[in-house]
């Protein structure tokens, strides 16, 4: 098969759907022709990738204000613009390749793009992953009418079933993660215990509220990430009596040591959140996790979650001595069906039906 991938931000930020979409673009190369069109500079790769309508810096992923929400819904925002201008720009390079499926990463103004011209330049087949989760983002993914539309938890899939056009096949498969080998901790010299929190900094993620509930405590912290909301951080970390270190950035070979670094994962998002990642990063290191109370969470990480309410301060504390008791943890059962090979497998067979429908 020939497969394309459209997906503007990668090599400008390292979020989760552009982790997922290399592991997965790579991973099909090693039996697929695979094309990623982004944004950002191309680094080494193992399928065939290309930088089309280059940005310097990535575009703020949701809406900050009572404006920004108000053009995001009429189409007429910074960001919805810059993915039509993205997306037009990456035209050439896939009729040139002349894909049997495209994966649209970057919401519903890419799909209804492609999608008016599948028939006429295009005979690829249109496939949406679930990235933005349980919300009026997937909402206007499913109705620009994919072909295949992945959700990435069982929820997220039943919601789907109920949002999607009948021409539209919805699925279940969860995002992949590749266990590393148990890594050497970052050499960091904090007292234990410390926390680590590893996070796009937006507003819906609640950093925020983790660090103002462990501010008190004397605790030490990690945080890892970058994002619009870093002032807010800033000024939360102004309070903190604890060690903490802030780490905008770190090389994807270097994170696994900051997990083995850590006694406790604590990220707790609002539920828009479409699954979390990092998560099973921690779970691979064998962190205790404290989460939001929430399904998606609570079908990732399983009976061996520690769950709080995401803003509420004493909540998350409480869950924090309680991930205390439990020490490392084995979450072998609990990854099997997020190994790489697993989710891949499951992809392939899906996109394999859809080309040949």
């Amino acid at each position: 098969m020939k497969i394309a991938f459209l997906h503007m931000t990668l090599g400008l930020v390292r979020r989760g759907s552009e982790v997922v979409t290399e592991e997965i673009a790579t991973a099909l190369a090693a039996r697929h022709d695979v094309l990623v069109l982004q944004s950002g500079p191309v680094g080494k790769t193992k399928y065939h990738a290309k930088r089309v309508h280059p940005l310097r810096s990535a575009p703020p992923p949701a809406p900050r204000s009572v404006l920004e929400k108000c053009l995001f819904r009429l189409g007429l925002d910074a960001r919805t613009r810059e993915v039509a201008a993205f997306t037009r720009a990456a035209l050439p390079a896939i009729q040139a390749f002349a894909p049997d499926i495209i994966v649209a990463i970057n919401g519903a103004r890419q799909v209804s793009l492609l999608k008016g011209l599948q028939g006429v330049t295009l005979k690829a087949r249109i496939v949406v992953f679930g990235h933005a989760g349980i919300g009026y983002d997937d909402a206007g993914n499913l109705h620009a009418r994919p072909d295949l539309f992945v959700a990435l938890t069982d929820e997220a899939y039943k919601w789907a079933r109920s949002h999607a056009n009948q021409r539209t096949k919805v699925i279940f498969i969860p995002n992949p993660i590749s266990v590393p080998r148990r890594a050497t901790p970052a050499p960091l010299m904090l007292p234990h215990p410390v926390i680590l929190t590893v996070s796009a900094l937006s507003s819906y993620k609640n950093v925020t509220n983790v660090i103002r509930a462990l501010a008190p405590t004397g605790k030490s912290y990690i945080l890892v990430g970058d994002g619009e909301e870093s002032g807010a951080v800033s000024d939360a970390f102004s309070g903190f009596t604890g060690d903490f270190r802030w780490i905008k950035s770190v090389p994807p070979e270097e994170m696994s040591g900051y997990y083995h670094a850590a006694d406790i994962f604590c990220f707790t998002p609002d539920s828009q959140e479409a699954f979390g990642r990092v998560y099973l990063e921690a779970m691979a290191a064998g962190l205790p996790i404290v989460a939001s109370d929430d399904s998606i969470r609570r079908s990732i990480i399983g009976t061996r979650g520690v769950y709080v309410d995401p803003h509420d301060g004493e909540s998350i504390m409480s869950g924090v001595k309680k991930a205390l008791v439990l020490g490392k943890v084995e979450y072998k059962k609990e990854l099997q069906p997020y190994k790489l090979t697993t989710v891949v497998s499951q992809i392939e067979k899906e996109f394999h039906d859809l080309a040949h429908a």
